[in-house]
């Protein structure tokens, strides 16, 4: 079934360039649009069936690095798909409400009746991050305020500044496998002194263990030698050992 979105201007709908450019190509990363003129009013209509608005998933969970990552990925190709069928970037809609998800990637509006410039769209958007960020993430804190703070810069690069927040992540990854390695190798290292330790004192028990069966088996023998050493010591002729005598 299908289900879409309409946006309504009270303005006298005009078809332009933008309108029969997107009618005729399909852009990625930009939903199927088509316009029409109402009473003096305009709308612009956006398929977005089998996706879910940024805003109704964010809503339900929180926005870790691995989102922000394929968000700052999926905008940058459609800034490009926008500049190479010579659309004007600035009518790409960055409000929560009006970009969608879908099996692993964010589709985004094009309106073309848009006053308001991309970069101070995607500033107003890294609020939203901030609100929304998954504070038990370190890696997710790091990027949204590092977003937050660069977007504050006046004519940031957008496509500069999604590749610093991309090394960031490469960084804290790289950063918290070495940290896993040295973990790893620690526990490791302890547990072969735990182990040297255990083989230790289970030789020194099972020593005990054979000193005191060798005292076991031998004291009867010891006794008898103890008696022959009262008459000649050097006579083993004289020598016989009774059962009686390990009893």
């Amino acid at each position: 079934m299908e289900r879409k979105i309409t946006i309504e201007e009270e303005i006298f709908y005009k078809e332009d360039y933008q309108i029969r450019m997107l009618k005729a190509n399909n852009l990625n990363g930009i939903l199927k649009m088509g316009g029409r003129g109402v009473n003096q009013n305009s709308y612009y209509d956006y398929d977005v069936s089998g996706k879910i608005s940024m805003k109704a998933m964010f809503e339900r969970s929180k926005i870790n690095a691995e989102d922000i990552k394929m968000f700052l990925r999926d905008l940058k190709n459609v800034v490009k798909e926008v500049e190479t069928f010579l659309l004007n970037i600035h009518c790409i809609l960055l409000k929560p409400e009006y970009i969608f998800y879908e099996e692993g990637k964010y589709f985004f509006c094009y309106y073309p009746l848009a006053k308001q410039e991309l970069w101070e769209e995607f500033h107003e958007l890294t609020e939203y991050f901030v609100k929304q960020a998954d504070y038990q993430e370190q890696e997710c804190v790091r990027m949204v305020f590092l977003l937050h703070k660069k977007t504050m810069d006046e004519n940031y690069s957008l496509e500069k500044l999604a590749a610093e927040c991309m090394k960031t992540l490469q960084e804290d990854g790289d950063a918290a496998e070495e940290h896993q390695k040295k973990a790893g190798d620690k526990d490791r290292e302890d547990m072969e002194e735990d182990l040297q330790g255990r083989d230790w004192i289970t030789e020194q028990e099972i020593g005990s263990g054979v000193m005191r069966e060798t005292d076991t088996v031998w004291a009867p023998v010891k006794k008898l030698l103890n008696k022959r050493r009262k008459s000649k010591w050097g006579d083993w002729d004289g020598l016989h050992i009774e059962e009686e005598d390990f009893s």
